[in-house]
This record gives C-alpha cells, sequence and structure tokens, in this order.
C-alpha cells in the first residue's frame, strides 16, 4: 500500500509532539511475508475491521432493530439518528458488499487514530471495495 509512509508519520503523542518509542531489533525471513501478512491481520483484522453484521437487507433490518432498537420497516424516517447509515448500509447490500461492525474504546486515542487512517488509506486504494460508513470514533 502506497500510504505506509503516512502511518509511520502517525503522531502516537500528540501532547509532546513525539512518539513514545522503545527500540527493538527483529529478524525476518522475507520468503515468510506472506503468512506474516496473514497473522497481523488475523490479530489486528477483528480490531479494524469488526465481525460481518449484514449480507442482506433482512439481516440489516435485524442488526438495527437489536443493535438501536429501530423497526427500520415501521418506525424509521428520514432525520432519523441513524437513518442515513442505514441508507448507506442498504445501498452498500445492493452493491454487493457486507456490513460490519464493531467498537474502540473512547480512551485508546492511539488505536482510534490508527484506524481512521488505515480506513482512510484503504478506501482510497480500494476505489469502491471498501466504504466507511459511520467511523466517527467520538465519545
Amino acid at each position: 500500500m502506497q500510504n505506509t509512509a503516512k502511518w509511520k508519520k502517525l503522531r502516537l503523542n500528540r501532547k509532546d509532539g513525539q512518539a513514545p518509542s522503545s527500540r527493538f531489533l527483529l529478524a525476518r525471513d522475507e520468503q515468510t511475508a506472506n503468512r506474516q501478512k496473514e497473522l497481523l491481520y488475523e490479530a489486528l483484522g477483528p480490531v479494524f475491521f469488526g465481525k460481518k453484521e449484514a449480507e442482506s437487507e433482512e439481516e440489516l433490518a435485524a442488526f438495527f432493530r437489536e443493535q438501536y432498537g429501530i423497526d427500520v420497516g415501521k418506525d424509521f424516517y428520514e432525520g432519523d439518528e441513524h437513518y442515513e447509515e442505514y441508507k448507506e448500509a442498504k445501498q452498500a447490500i445492493a452493491e454487493g458488499m457486507s456490513i460490519y461492525g464493531g467498537s474502540i474504546a473512547f480512551g485508546d486515542e492511539t488505536l482510534a487514530d490508527l484506524a481512521e487512517q488505515i480506513w482512510e488509506d484503504i478506501e482510497t486504494e480500494e476505489k469502491g471495495g471498501f466504504r466507511r460508513i459511520n467511523t466517527m470514533l467520538e465519545e
């Protein structure tokens, strides 16, 4: 991914402008790079990409009922707090995408900043295969 350089510049501690750090050394066999990527995804994928919540309109309606207490067929109206979110998710499903959900703790600013950067970079690089619907990581 071309945007890897941006991640290296990510400031992990904005108060003093310096990223807290502790040096390390690793020995890597370049032949196993793909497996290392798979292991990294297995560990961090659920954090940054959540779990699959819906791949059909029926599953999406069930998710909104369970998550927000909203019956999208009856009490949902334009202007509702989650209306636009629902419309975007429904459109993504119509385009053959699945909806994933997760959460990042409020107090974990470093992880939230990294997630925002990763999502932005992937959305730019994928050109249609990845879409942020509600990624407002705030209280």
